[in-house]
């Protein structure tokens, strides 16, 4: 047994001797010198996110058997060859990190933009000796709020609505963390408030996509400093920031800038409820307030027949004021010219001390409308029928029970003039939808006729009696919550007011009656004489339809030619004054007669002021 194993010995150590020998044969390997990242892999990609700034973003491992160092420095290089770096940081081990937060100030401070995929390069310095160079693909986040450069806190200006659509102010603002050409959207929001409201309330004044400038013009600067309570005609100061505004996966970045405070000074643009004109121009008129032309508003529109006359010279001439008076506010040619309207050339610049209007074209009757929105002054035929938007408002619902909800009765409010319907209304309330009822416009569509509810009028700003209030039902309806009974109702459209008062039934009669050939829709007969009802308040009136030809007042339809009647001297000889398109037809009985341009009119008699009019 010894003797075998010494055999296999000396086998072995043959074996390895020949081995040995064999220079093609196994032997041990010296490791080679390397300095190396290791982690991450070049190439890889590293978006940062606000929402995660304590996270870390970056960790860059090494080997090192080449330095035998414990001091490194970490480098970056916005090109492969870095020839211009920055260190971020230093290690005394083979790794490095860096927090999101951390790396993204880094990138910032770099010039690197907010929301762009940049290509980087990093190494690791250790005394003069390099490793490889790996490239990263990143992105970083914004930090940094817009930053308004121009105007500052000396801007003022005195607003105009003479250059109400030029440019009044030019607000411009950096972005410091993004590029000039950034394809990030951003949303821009210039933002006023009263100065010192910390923006409470606050009125945006122009919105812009990746551009970082904004005009506004006298209108729109007017307007906000106006719906934030800034006095018209008086020095105000306003707060301006930049608000902006981008969507990313996470929700909505917010990024608000420092403000600034300007000064301005507002102009009104409150329309008057009427106009006066006044001038030899105007014949009805003349230069005297005695009888002044009246045009007064509805919507946007100041409107009205006007006799004009051009007897050459300053026969010709008129202007308009606010106010019943010479002053202190009319509004001439250059005043209308200077603004932007675009004037009928039959009214010209008078040239005149005053720069009046003139008048040059054919003396008569025109339907003038002045139309503040559309910036127009035009002349047309005269206009015959209501000065309201349509002949009367229905009236259909439960709180009215003279009409109840249908079409069988509905109760007529007629147009009284001057963009008024009243009259005599019964209301009820017994709670619950029995009190409840709707404004209509044309009883003959029914249920498909324009109406209008309680939020129509709130929105259009009414101020409406407080017995009416929203009934809250499926077609926001008023309720009626006072005392059943009979009221007059005004729905005034020039002062935007829904009032109750006492019902008005002081008239001596409930109604009177039209009948004649003047009176087209009744003729000579009683088959259909024109009703003339009374609306409170001695006054009877209603829409009328006349042609040149004569006509009676009559006080009992039931008791036709037997009733009693009053003709033109009557009316006179109670000091009556008669409105001029009326005249004595001179006939066996005196009666009426219509010598105005044939159509549609209110008609109105009040039995107080003794008066008969037209419109």
């Amino acid at each position: 047994m010894k003797n075998l194993l010494k055999s296999i010995y000396l086998l072995a150590l043959l074996f390895v001797v020949v081995g040995c020998n064999d220079e093609n044969d196994f032997g041990f390997v010296t490791p080679d010198d390397t300095f190396t990242i290791v982690s991450p892999n070049s190439g890889a990609s590293l978006f940062l996110d606000s929402e995660n700034e304590q996270n870390v973003a970056l960790t860059i491992v090494w080997e090192d058997n080449v330095t035998n160092s414990s001091n490194y420095t970490v480098e970056m290089s916005s090109n492969e060859e870095f020839t211009e770096s920055i260190s971020i940081g230093s290690s005394t081990s083979n790794t490095f990190s860096l927090t999101v937060a951390d790396l993204n100030t880094i990138l910032l401070g770099y010039e690197v933009p907010a929301f762009e995929e940049t290509s980087l390069y990093f190494r690791v310095n250790s005394g003069g000796q390099f490793t490889d160079v790996i490239s990263l693909v990143v992105s970083s986040y914004p930090e940094s709020n817009p930053v308004i450069t121009s105007p500052d806190n000396t801007f003022a200006i005195v607003l105009s609505d003479v250059t109400e659509d030029e440019n009044a102010l030019t607000v411009t603002w950096d972005d410091p963390d993004f590029s000039d050409n950034t394809p990030t959207i951003i949303s821009y929001n210039l933002e006023v408030a009263a100065a010192g409201t910390d923006f409470a309330v606050v009125e945006n004044i122009g919105t812009t996509t990746n551009e970082r400038m904004d005009d506004t013009t006298h209108g729109e600067l007017n307007d906000a400093a106006l719906n934030l309570g800034l006095a018209v005609d008086a020095e105000g100061t306003l707060d301006i920031r930049v608000r902006s505004v981008i969507e990313t996966a996470s929700g909505d970045l917010e990024r608000i800038s420092d403000f600034i405070t300007i000064t301005v000074t507002p102009y009104e643009t409150a329309l008057l409820p009427v106009i006066y004109g006044v001038g030899a121009g105007l014949p009805d008129a003349g230069w005297g307030w005695d009888s002044p032309v009246e045009l007064l508003l509805q919507g946007s529109v100041y409107s009205g027949n006007i006799n004009l006359q051009n007897n050459g010279g300053a026969d010709n001439n008129f202007r308009f004021f606010a106010q019943m008076d010479w002053g202190p506010t009319s509004f001439n040619y250059p005043w209308y010219e200077s603004r932007g309207f675009t004037i009928d050339p039959n009214l010209v610049n008078a040239n005149d001390g005053d720069s009046n209007f003139a008048f040059v074209g054919t003396t008569g009757q025109y339907f003038i409308e002045i139309d503040m929105e559309n910036k127009t002054i035009t002349l047309g035929p005269p206009v015959v029928g209501p000065n309201c938007e349509f002949d009367q408002l229905w009236l259909v619902g439960a709180g009215v029970p003279d009409a109840g909800w249908s079409w069988d009765s509905p109760v007529q409010l007629p147009c009284t003039g001057n963009g008024v319907y009243s009259g005599n209304v019964n209301l009820q309330n017994n709670g619950g939808a029995d009190n409840n009822f709707r404004f209509f416009t044309d009883a003959t569509l029914e249920w498909a006729s324009p109406s209008f509810n309680y939020p129509h009028y709130v929105s259009e700003g009414y101020t409406i009696d407080s017995d009416f209030v929203d009934a809250m039902d499926g077609d926001n309806n008023f309720a009626f919550v006072g005392t059943t009974g009979e009221y007059f109702l005004t729905v005034d459209t020039i002062n935007l007011t829904i009032t109750l008062g006492p019902s008005q039934t002081t008239c001596e009669f409930d109604q009177l009656w039209l009948v004649g050939a003047g009176v087209p829709d009744a003729g000579w007969g009683w088959d259909t004489p024109v009703e003339f009802p009374c609306t409170g308040a001695g006054v009877y009136s209603g829409s009328v339809t006349f042609a040149n030809d004569s006509f009676r007042f009559f006080t009992d339809s039931s008791l036709e030619w037997a009733s009693p009647s009053f003709n033109f001297p009557y009316f006179e000889g109670e000091g009556y004054t008669i409105d001029a398109n009326f005249e004595n037809a001179n006939d066996g009985d005196s009666n009426f007669r219509f010598v105005g341009t044939p159509g549609t009119y209110i008609l109105t008699m009040d039995t107080v002021n003794k008066t008969i009019t037209l419109q």
